[in-house]
């Protein structure tokens, strides 16, 4: 991904007769050395004014260049055809830029007609040599215009996206860092219920959720149905627990609602159950019913976040992943303190270094020992 952006990168060509008067090309390699593209000696000033936008099937991406004006350049000559040449000496811009565009290509909201349905373009094999060639040509074709790129399957891979969040994971693991966890145990569960969380848990594994996008724990759960792998076990219903379809699914839901608040991730729906579970505390749970309550989030950080679920043993654990320098050395720990034998007030606390900056009230949440209700 590195030499793909170094080499995507390095955009902003020289306009040939100002750098030759400063240049000798007969002696190659030339590093003339490091400036930044509002450099006037090198750049055309009117670079200020253009945008770098990337397109495809409607959505539009665009990057100011005047955001980079500040950017280091490295200057040098081509050995091999002579052309005076540049590259950005810091890049990490580029990576959230384009890697906010290869998330959204293959989000479950984006829709790209041009390719089949569970398809998305990716910027893969070959992205980077084509890319170059056509930044160069519109850059050498005569006056400072805006750089624009239409997406297309001649310049990008199509794979499912299933390959393609697969990839994503691989190539970012390294820069990812473990940002929210939270483990339960289900020791005395029946093996139907551990079967449904093993079942829940399974298609959370591995869930990848673009910067920006909304996910829904009852859709990543899929139907709660015999084909889908799901037992019926125990849920409550009319005040009794009796078996139903899925149950055990909200000890998946709870552990995963703990997770992500410990990671920072903006919770946007989330219902407690109406009465206490014996898996965690009061005002940590989170209960979901198809049709009526789920546990929807939404990732507010600047690139992609992972979901990863562990079952082993008795324990059910969920981490949730979030790339290191989105962190910015915060942290968060959700925790709630009863207020009755049947209540509770949860808490957000934020921490900056390790140290403690804010507590956040979340809610309050009030229980009943029996109360009627459909929960899985």
């Amino acid at each position: 991904m590195k030499r793909l952006i170094s080499i995507l990168l390095s955009m902003i060509i020289f306009v040939s007769a100002p750098l030759a008067a400063k240049m000798t090309c007969e002696a190659a390699p030339v590093e003339v050395g490091v400036t930044t593209l509002s450099d006037a000696a090198f750049f055309h000033p009117g670079w200020a004014q253009m945008k770098l936008t990337v397109s495809c099937g409607g959505k539009v991406w665009e990057k100011p260049i005047s955001e980079l004006m500040g950017q280091e350049m490295r200057l040098y000559t081509d050995p091999d055809t002579g052309v005076n040449s540049c590259s950005f000496v810091q890049i990490d811009w580029a990576d959230a830029f384009l890697g906010q565009i290869n998330a959204d290509l293959r989000s479950s909201g984006f829709v790209n007609t041009a390719v089949p349905a569970g398809y998305c373009y990716q910027f893969v094999d070959g992205f980077e040599a084509w890319y170059l060639n056509v930044v160069q040509t519109q850059l050498f074709s005569g006056p400072v215009n805006n750089i624009n790129v239409e997406l297309n399957a001649n310049t990008c891979k199509v794979i499912t996206v299933a390959e393609a969040e697969a990839a994503a994971v691989v190539a970012n693991t390294a820069d990812y860092v473990l940002a929210g966890t939270c483990t339960t145990s289900f020791r005395g569960s029946s093996a139907a219920r551990i079967n449904n969380i093993r079942v829940a848990a399974g298609n959370m594994n591995g869930y990848v959720l673009p910067s920006g996008m909304t996910a829904s724990l009852d859709a990543i759960f899929m139907p709660r149905t015999s084909a889908n792998g799901y037992k019926s076990a125990g849920v409550y219903s009319g005040g009794k627990l009796v078996n139903g379809i899925g149950g055990g699914i909200c000890q998946v839901s709870s552990t995963a609602y703990n997770a992500l608040m410990n990671a920072g991730i903006t919770v946007t729906m989330r219902y407690p159950h109406s009465s206490p579970v014996s898996y965690l505390p009061l005002g940590t749970d989170a209960a979901i019913s198809a049709g009526s309550k789920d546990l929807q989030f939404r990732n507010d950080y600047p690139h992609p976040v992972k979901l990863e679920t562990i079952v082993e043993g008795k324990n059910l654990t969920i981490n949730v992943y979030v790339k290191a320098s989105d962190m910015n050395g915060i942290t968060y720990k959700l925790w709630a303190k009863k207020t009755s034998a049947m209540s509770a007030k949860t808490y957000l606390t934020v921490y900056v270094n390790g140290v403690e900056a804010e507590v956040r009230e979340v809610g309050t949440c009030r229980y009943q020992p029996l109360k009627k209700d459909d929960e899985d």
